[in-house]
């Protein structure tokens, strides 16, 4: 397990991510474990890509380690990858500037404090959104409490449903993650598709109701009415498949829970409705 006390470095917010955990997570990522999956991942998305060409968004890029593999699965794409940290995308740049003259690929990294409603709407075809860590802070929640107060009614109601304690701090994870889905669905035309990478313990049909109904709520796919309301739906779930793989690892090293210490990821498609 990491030494760092995660809890304290991120309450700094995505400050953190630019000084010792910003290391520590390069270091993740250049695992093995986690090469095997971006190379996994890759090869899902172009099997999934419908046409030749098109924009390709990295969400949450982080040192651009998958971006990487999926410029080498689909050449003829544009990219943009998106972070928000200084020093992750300095990783990301160096690598970019690395590359052979004439590199089929058009490729470009930006900086955004994600979720960003004010990045380019509706002009993906694509995007990809890996193994998230993105800090969020209460300022943030609040101002999209504001604007989206269904999503917060309903998060409220599926956090009080898992009854027990720290269901304040489900609600900000269901709340924002919900954000971040709506910020993914911004950024793709209409039906574009979404591909999800998530740390998991075990397959969708595994886990237990409540946890299902939560997870298809923070993608956008729930359309299921909850507590008389009815949640807008803005994903269609296409496929979801679950890889057994050391990544999980990187829960257990922030938050040295054992129970984290096998597992792997889930890889879902989605289409924006």
């Amino acid at each position: 397990m990491s030494s760092i006390d995660f809890t304290q470095a991120l309450a700094s917010g995505a400050r953190s991510y630019d000084r010792h955990v910003g290391r520590w997570w390069v270091q993740r990522t250049s695992s093995a474990a986690h090469a095997e999956a971006y190379v996994n991942i890759a090869r899902y998305v172009a099997r999934h890509a419908r046409k030749r060409s098109g924009l390709l968004v990295d969400y949450a890029c982080g040192a651009g380690l998958l971006t990487r593999q999926l410029v080498a699965a689909l050449p003829r794409w544009r990219f943009l990858g998106i972070d928000g940290s200084r020093a992750m995308l300095r990783f990301a740049e160096a690598w970019a500037r690395r590359r052979e003259p004439g590199s089929p690929a058009a490729l470009e990294f930006r900086l955004a404090k994600l979720p960003d409603f004010a990045l380019p709407m509706h002009k993906a075809d694509l995007v990809v959104f890996a193994f998230p860590n993105i800090i969020t802070g209460a300022g943030e929640r609040r101002h999209f409490e504001k604007i989206y107060g269904k999503d917060s009614v309903l998060a409220r109601l599926l956090a009080a449903k898992r009854e027990q304690a720290g269901a304040h701090v489900l609600y900000d994870q269901l709340f924002m993650n919900r954000m971040i889905a709506r910020n993914l669905r911004w950024l793709l035309r209409k039906g574009g598709l979404c591909v999800r990478v998530d740390y998991s313990q075990g397959s969708r049909h595994e886990l237990e109701r409540c946890d299902r109904v939560a997870t298809v709520f923070e993608e956008g796919s729930l359309s299921a009415g909850q507590g008389g309301r009815k949640p807008e739906k803005f994903f269609d779930l296409l496929y979801a498949r679950y890889y057994p793989s050391d990544v999980i690892r990187d829960v257990y090293e922030q938050t040295g829970d054992e129970d984290f210490l096998e597992g792997g990821y889930s890889v879902s498609l989605l289409r924006a409705i």
